[in-house]
């Protein structure tokens, strides 16, 4: 009966084990990054997106209030793996109905940047780069 159940529990123990170790994924590259204006201001809403040029592969977050990003792939994986990317900054803002001081946006991204053919971005991933990734936009 002893026997049994510290069988049981290194069972257990051993499911449990195995389980955690296999939801941890391998974090490669770059996990955050800042999207800015070159006069310094953050980027203060919208979304950015990295897609690497060799696949196609693409990469998004939702950017901060303060421009921070977390770019992650489909699934949820957060980093950038090493290679060539093209980037995107989306900014969609809706001020019809609110008065100048309610706009709580930010500057403004120009719309060449929202595409592409357009955005001129780009950012190279090396194979053992980790810090952060920054993105700097012109008016």
């Amino acid at each position: 009966m002893i026997r049994n159940t510290l069988r049981a529990i290194s069972f257990g123990a051993g499911i449990v084990l195995v389980v955690s170790l296999g939801g941890c994924s391998n974090v490669v590259g770059p996990t955050s990054g800042t999207v800015r204006f070159v006069d310094g201001t953050p980027v203060m809403s919208g979304s950015i997106e990295f897609r690497r040029t060799s696949d196609k592969a693409r990469f998004a977050s939702r950017i901060s209030s303060e421009g921070t990003f977390h770019p992650a792939d489909q699934d949820g994986n957060v980093g950038l793996p090493s290679g060539a990317y093209e980037v995107v900054v989306v900014q969609i803002v809706l001020t019809e109905d609110l008065a100048k001081e309610a706009h709580a946006h930010g500057n403004t991204v120009p719309r060449r940047y929202a595409d592409y053919y357009t955005s001129g971005l780009t950012v190279e991933i090396a194979d053992d780069r980790t810090d952060p990734v920054m993105i700097v936009l012109e008016p």
